[in-house]
């Protein structure tokens, strides 16, 4: 009778336009991933979740039994460190074949990775991805969105950079700076030897196009710092951009996407996705077809 209550109840809701989240069920989805992809490559655990040894722990904070993370081993201090019994580790910045057989994963993910690469091995990042998925498979990928950075910095929206809430002194300038071109930013001490002061920014995003003044900045990272200090971010990403990268990487099938909105059910599980900073993030899925 309770269960029947609960059914009924959430049923009233969702006609009255409400919606409870299952979170329990959430959790624990497995079955769902063996009926849309079959027992052995659950097994197998052919979901690949790749990152770029910039935040939280091995695998970006995503530890979900099904996947298998791709990341950089490094010191991870007390988060979760690399496994090699169910990890693989890669550094994304070395350019190099991401050692998972063609054709064979059903899904890859990937946040808070692409700014903490350079474009070089952004591009060879994708077509690896495109590489290793199988055929009409789904490749997920979020980051910093730019754009919403840039119309913060204009709109003079300190409310926005919510990082710096308690650092007044720091300008818009160098926050927004930071989020895209740390190394050239004045907050790095161990930074760019000549870092772009405010005066500068302004001066090169009024005299050049929007894309080539983001450019400008990046080219101020240098990227041997960029192997000392992967926390940083060092490239700058829009809709534009990544539409086009995804493109180049042999990519026909690409749109954007949104929080729990994944062409892919076992994504749209906000418990281990779509789960961080959506303010200021980015969604674009590619289909290898």
């Amino acid at each position: 009778m309770n269960e029947f209550i609960k059914n009924k109840t959430i049923e009233y809701l969702g006609l009255a336009g409400y919606f409870i989240k299952p979170l329990v069920a959430k959790k624990n989805d497995t079955d769902l991933y063996i009926k849309l992809y079959g027992k052995d490559s659950v097994e197998a655990r052919r979901f690949y979740n790749i990152s770029a040894g910039g935040h939280f722990d091995f695998g970006c904070g995503i530890h979900h039994p099904c996947w298998t993370n791709i990341d950089m081993d490094r010191n991870w201090k007390s988060a979760k460190c690399y496994d090699p019994s169910k990890d693989i580790a890669h550094d994304l910045l070395t350019c190099t074949p991401i050692p998972v057989e063609s054709n064979s994963a059903e899904l890859v993910h990937s946040r808070l990775s692409i700014e903490h690469i350079t474009d070089e091995a952004a591009l060879f990042m994708f077509t690896e991805i495109k590489r290793i998925l199988k055929k009409d498979a789904i490749f997920r990928v979020h980051t910093i969105n730019t754009d919403i950075d840039y119309r913060a910095l204009k709109n003079n929206d300190r409310e926005y950079f919510f990082w710096f809430q308690n650092s007044p002194s720091i300008s818009l300038e160098q926050a927004f700076l930071e989020h895209f071109a740390a190394s050239a930013s004045t907050l790095t001490p161990d930074g760019a030897k000549n870092p772009i002061s405010d005066e500068e920014l302004r001066s090169v995003f009024s005299s050049l196009p929007y894309e080539d003044a983001l450019d400008y900045c990046t080219a101020r990272c240098p990227v041997e710092l960029q192997n000392k200090y992967r926390n940083r971010h060092i490239n700058w990403w829009n809709p534009n951009k990544l539409h086009k990268m995804l493109s180049m990487a042999g990519f026909k099938t690409i749109y954007l996407s949104a929080p729990e909105q994944s062409a892919s059910p076992v994504l749209r599980n906000d418990f281990y996705f779509d789960n961080m900073c959506n303010r200021v993030m980015l969604y674009m899925e590619a289909v290898n077809n």
